[in-house]
């Protein structure tokens, strides 16, 4: 039957296995046909599915090396990168680079890396390349560690640094290069800090390549400081975005170009026609500003998330007013953002379709929680729509937040069916399962309690319709049963679970995972 299968099918088939490496050589193993409609999908994501090692990542780019032209390669032998026998490689039996899709440019930039000790091992050892005494000790090291040493002095391990990175640049100017001419497509990009602080922005095309390879470029990631210039590169190059998540990593909030990176990442939304999801991480001047270009994607815009935001200043949280003009909003996330959880978050409820809400205050848990008005007036007002509800917050007592557990069963438990939550009571529980009947998903934490009689009955009262159970410990403790309360449970639980996830529950042993096997619940994590 699988003969039968046109190029293209087997092709559509074979990328649901994108990311599964063990299943993607098995097929690449069953014949000819199969191998060569399965590269394309292995190649296609290098840097982003697979876990890299120093070995893999020498393969990798010594494969991406042998694609190069002569004249690259003779660029790079003159730069004392590659040795004499390299310039004239064995043709490949595939246009490997022609398959990339997805570039992580710092991951790609690490890879370079290792592959250039190897390199440089590989001269040494075959007495291509003189070695100096401080040298000697670092090619031991490098055997053991592929690492430098720290028995030479700073001024060498520098100087060795320094040529490194010049020779990094180098590689990295050449396989970019590549990709640029032999990709017909990119789907996917990931810049850093590398990427950022290289001024050549030596992924993006030029104005004298033959063609624009990032024409159809779906997804962007850009997480840095000073990016401003980037991003309004990118903004001339890119305008068919999907998804983008820009913003900065924790380490450089306090410290960061707010106000230039927000002018140019609103020029960037602004230019796209059809974007759907948008990610702010971190962020703390001129919110207002690229809440206001997002409306400029009202029509497409369908998910949300603003993490760590900072919008107590008045022109900030005003803005928020903007978001239900996003009509067709179905995805809303704010973790750990500073919003004012009075009346100036109340706009928010306006939003009549959400299908997913997420809230998280965990990075700032002495942040005040946001009104309960909040609450019962988002939840009746996507009562309809809403099947996706995630909210963490910090719980002390059982009174923090009891109405908004209190206001899911009442306002809008008839259509959800994931549900994630921080500690619960155990009345709270049963109310949730009395009340979220299409249930599929469920996950929360459990504080310091003497579990065995309450978890021997739950079973009775679990949903039917669900499949994943995730039970987590609290803040000061966690659930403590035994495996014979984990198998009434299971014995009398009506639902067919697929997942039971309670690796986070301190009180499990291999008799616990042992019962959860036994019931044929395959998909249980044991750590």
């Amino acid at each position: 039957m699988a003969q039968c299968l046109s190029a293209e099918c087997l092709q559509q088939i074979i990328s649901y296995l994108e990311g599964d490496n063990k299943s993607l050589h098995s097929c690449l193993l069953v014949n000819r046909f199969w191998c060569y409609n399965t590269v394309s999908t292995l190649w296609s994501r290098p840097w982003c599915f697979y876990e890299i090692t120093q070995t893999s990542a020498t393969s990798l780019i010594q494969t991406y090396v042998d694609c190069l032209s002569e004249e690259a390669k003779i660029n790079l032998y003159s730069n004392g990168i590659i040795c004499r026998n390299h310039l004239k490689s064995a043709p490949l039996i595939f246009d490997y680079p022609s398959f990339l899709r997805s570039l992580d440019y710092d991951y790609m930039y690490w890879t370079i890396s290792q592959w250039l000790v190897s390199c440089w091992l590989y001269r040494v050892l075959n007495y291509e390349e003189e070695v100096n005494e401080c040298q000697t000790d670092r090619i031991e090291d490098c055997i053991i560690r592929f690492a430098p040493d720290e028995r030479f002095n700073n001024d060498e391990y520098n100087e060795i640094e320094e040529e490194n990175e010049r020779k990094t640049i180098l590689v990295a100017r050449e396989l970019c290069n590549l990709f640029k001419n032999r990709c017909r497509t990119f789907h996917d990009l990931h810049l850093e800090n590398k990427a950022i602080q290289s001024n050549e922005f030596l992924f993006l095309p030029s104005s004298t390549d033959p063609c624009n390879y990032l024409t159809n470029l779906r997804q962007l990631v850009c997480l840095g400081d000073n990016k401003s210039e980037l991003l309004l590169a990118i903004s001339e190059v890119c305008k068919n975005l999907r998804k983008v998540s820009i913003g900065f990593p924790l380490a450089l909030q306090w410290k960061s170009h707010y106000e230039s990176d927000a002018m140019s990442l609103g020029t960037l939304i602004e230019k796209q026609t059809r974007l759907e999801s948008v990610c702010l991480y971190g962020y703390k001047r001129l919110i207002s500003y690229l809440i206001g270009s997002l409306l400029s994607q009202s029509m497409s815009l369908n998910i949300l998330e603003l993490m760590y935001t900072d919008f107590r200043e008045a022109q900030d949280y005003q803005s928020l007013a903007l978001l239900p003009s996003c009509k067709n909003l179905k995805s809303l996330k704010i973790h750990n953002c500073f919003i004012p959880p009075d009346e100036r978050i109340m706009p928010l409820t306006s939003l009549q379709q959400l299908e997913e809400f997420d809230f998280c205050n965990e990075w700032n848990p002495l942040y005040p929680l946001i009104q309960q008005k909040f609450w019962d007036e988002l939840f009746l007002n996507n009562a309809n729509t809403l099947r996706k509800l995630s909210l963490w917050w910090v719980r002390s007592d059982s009174k923090d937040g009891a109405k908004i557990i209190e206001s899911i069963t009442k306002r809008c438990s008839k259509n959800i069916s994931i549900l994630h939550l921080p500690i619960l009571f155990t009345h709270e529980i049963l109310t949730l399962f009395d009340h979220c009947r299409q249930l599929k998903e469920f996950s929360f934490s459990g504080d310091d309690l003497d579990a065995n009689e309450f978890l021997s009955q739950l079973g009775a009262f679990t949903p039917t319709t669900l499949r994943s159970l995730t039970i987590k410990d609290g803040h000061s403790g966690g659930w403590n049963f035994t495996e014979k309360s984990l198998y009434s449970f299971l014995s009398s639980c009506q639902a067919k679970l697929q997942i039971m996830d309670l690796t986070s529950c301190s009180c499990m042993t291999d008799r616990h995972y042992d019962v959860i096997s036994r019931r044929g619940i395959i998909n249980c994590l044991h750590k």
